[in-house]
């Protein structure tokens, strides 16, 4: 019995209800007209319920009613697992199942352990899925909090039904927006040492930025004040990269599930790309 046990219930009472009307003598299997099998909103009315009488009564000629006390006596209770059958308002028929079908499930479920349920639908087909990719420049808020538990669950349902999964966290750290935020991240620092500076016209006000520089002022004193302008940029923004990668690797860490490995969390750039681009 595999993971589909309720579609194969529902096939044996369609194929139950078929074969009690062609033996009842109400209509032909060339005849049989289409009829829906469904669960009905209220519970009272059984485990699952059809609209076979009374899509019967132009080919049988009957009442409702009467077609769907004929296809109860002819059921097969037992081969459908159907524990009663009764009929309901204008022709309904209600069915309460032998959940005694269930059972040989529980074996299978402690069979298969954590792969009970597995599918091969994707075929190991590639699928890469990016999410959460916070912007290192701002700041975190809930809507990446809801990306993670959003996209890592995705992912691992797309990997429970056969796909090739990769989770990528894309990090820009590149273009006119980073350069920006080291640029920013220098002006904040020689304000903390008591200099005249200006942030650019596209900079970053936020305390977080004021926080970073102080942090770097303590840290190396004047120290940076000596390097060529670039060098001390570059120094800015390495410093700026490493402390929004701190923030944001640490969101991917929490959101990430077990199964999540580490070339899976794609960090496109290091920090030392910094040093490299500002020094040339």
């Amino acid at each position: 019995m595999n993971a589909n046990v309720l579609e194969q219930v529902y096939e044996k009472v369609k194929e139950a209800i078929a074969e009690a009307a062609i033996a009842a003598g109400l209509v032909s299997a060339d005849q049989l007209p289409a009829f829906v099998l469904e669960v009905p909103k209220d519970k009272a009315h059984g485990d699952l319920a059809t609209n076979a009488a009374m899509q019967l009564t132009k080919i049988a000629r009957r009442n409702p009613r009467q077609i769907a006390e004929a296809i109860i006596a002819h059921l097969d209770l037992q081969k459908a697992s159907i524990r009663s059958a009764e009929v309901a308002g204008p022709g309904f028929i209600n069915f309460r199942m032998d959940k005694s079908y269930l059972y040989p499930v529980v074996k299978d479920v402690l069979t298969a352990g954590d792969d009970y349920g597995r599918v091969g639908i994707g075929g190991g087909e590639r699928v890469q899925v990016e999410f959460v990719s916070a912007n290192p420049t701002g700041s975190l808020h809930l809507g990446h909090a809801r990306g993670a538990a959003v996209g890592d669950a995705l992912c691992n349902i797309l990997d429970f039904a056969g796909f090739d999964v990769t989770r990528e966290y894309y990090i820009n750290d590149a273009g006119k927006q980073v350069e920006n935020l080291a640029l920013s991240i220098e002006a904040r620092y020689l304000q903390a040492l008591g200099r005249d500076a200006e942030l650019p016209e596209d900079g970053y006000y936020g305390e977080d930025i004021i926080g970073f520089a102080r942090e770097l002022a303590e840290k190396e004193g004047d120290r940076l004040l000596s390097l060529p302008d670039r060098e001390r940029l570059a120094f800015s923004g390495s410093t700026a990269w490493n402390a929004s990668w701190t923030k944001s690797s640490a969101t991917w860490n929490a959101s990430a599930s077990p199964s999540t490995s580490g070339s899976a969390r794609r960090r496109c750039t290091k920090a030392a790309r910094w040093k490299r681009r500002w020094r040339r």
